[in-house]
């Protein structure tokens, strides 16, 4: 197919600028494997990082339905901040791998892969709480 080259819209020159990221974890590929799989199988439309202050989770969950099934896995453990960062399921369709996520309160967060030059930026969903130990 061809089009005229003014009528392709190419993405900007401009440079994300990240604000300092509260959140720093890995996410290793079986994790992030596992809780897209059961994301799948209960239907859930989002993912979340959580930490109730000691240990950190990701979560499938529904924000629409508070009494759906989620599903939780233990990925590390926090240093007394308590959070919850909600993404769209929609949003995490990246390559296979582990990634150093790195997450904001001001609403962005940085999946960096850790054997490929690749990184994503994804925006947090409205609901992301954070609160400072």
């Amino acid at each position: 197919r061809f089009c005229a080259p003014n009528m392709i819209v190419a993405a900007p020159d401009k440079s994300i600028t990240m604000p300092d990221p509260e959140i720093s974890i890995v996410l290793k590929q079986e994790d992030f494997d596992w809780i897209m799989k059961a994301a799948s199988v209960l239907s859930s439309n989002y993912v979340a990082v959580e930490s109730d202050g000691n240990k950190v989770f990701v979560i499938a969950l529904d924000m629409a339905n508070d009494a759906a099934h989620t599903d939780a896995l233990e990925i590390g453990t926090s240093n007394g901040d308590k959070y919850k960062m909600i993404f769209k399921v929609e949003n995490l369709k990246m390559i296979s791998g582990s990634y150093d996520v790195k997450i904001s309160s001001k609403g962005i967060s940085n999946f960096k892969h850790q054997t490929l030059n690749l990184q994503y930026w994804i925006a947090t969903e409205t609901g992301s709480k954070f609160e400072k130990a």
